[in-house]
């Protein structure tokens, strides 16, 4: 069951040792310092990979997340490596449908991959996703509980006013389904909505892809 609620503010804003051993001891330096040189080129999960995860995936595939797998661990991001490369490849994920060619490429929370950043997944995946030295792994990101209002804690304030859409179940199998629902907005004043915020009822987030909310008329 998925809902939406939407939320609306007044007035103040609401919200990555013999000589011949000798000898061959001296030829062996130079394959040495090769393989050694490949090991710190290698690519790793925990100094390459996971800083990728964390800044643009990380956010959906959690536990309770939109995302169909969790990708908080080396353990689950190994198992899925083949197909991690496949969708970033194919810039499939993470969603990001900007033209890449045109228009402005600058934005605050962009969670799109750099050429770089795929490359050095597919190393990865290739590679045989090496975890790496776990002195490398940077700290777990504490993410949000998705079932709280995010604005609240950044405006300091709860929602002025919460609009609750009717449940909607969602079916088990098929395409994905576009639910428009509408709801009235009983208001006595004129207002003016300063921050808005959209998010699923408690335990839908797995089967909820995104949500926007309009208001497309306002009356008193």
């Amino acid at each position: 069951m998925s809902k939406k609620r939407t939320r609306h503010g007044m007035g103040s804003s609401i919200w990555v040792a013999t000589p011949l051993l000798a000898v061959a001891a001296l030829l062996s330096l130079p394959g040495q310092a090769v393989s050694q040189a490949e090991a710190d080129n290698s690519v790793t999960y925990a100094r390459d990979v996971a800083p990728i995860l964390q800044n643009s995936c990380q956010i959906c595939h959690q536990p309770g997340g939109i995302g169909p797998m969790s990708l908080m661990t080396y353990e689950q991001a190994k198992q899925w490596a083949p197909l991690i490369k496949e969708r970033v490849e194919s810039r499939f994920m993470p969603p990001w449908h900007i033209d890449r060619a045109v228009g402005i490429q600058e934005f605050k929370d962009d969670i799109s991959l750099s050429d770089e950043q795929i490359g050095t997944i597919s190393r990865w995946a290739d590679a045989g996703a090496p975890l790496g030295d776990l002195a490398d792994m940077p700290p777990p990101v504490k993410w949000p509980d998705g079932n709280e209002w995010q604005l609240e804690q950044e405006y300091g304030r709860p929602p002025d006013l919460i609009v609750r859409s009717d449940p909607y179940t969602v079916r088990n199998t098929g395409l994905d389904q576009w639910w428009h629902p509408t709801v009235a907005v009983e208001m006595d004043e004129p207002r003016f909505v300063m921050a808005s915020e959209t998010k699923p009822s408690p335990g839908s987030r797995p089967v909820t892809h995104h949500g926007n909310s309009n208001i497309s008329k306002f009356a008193i």
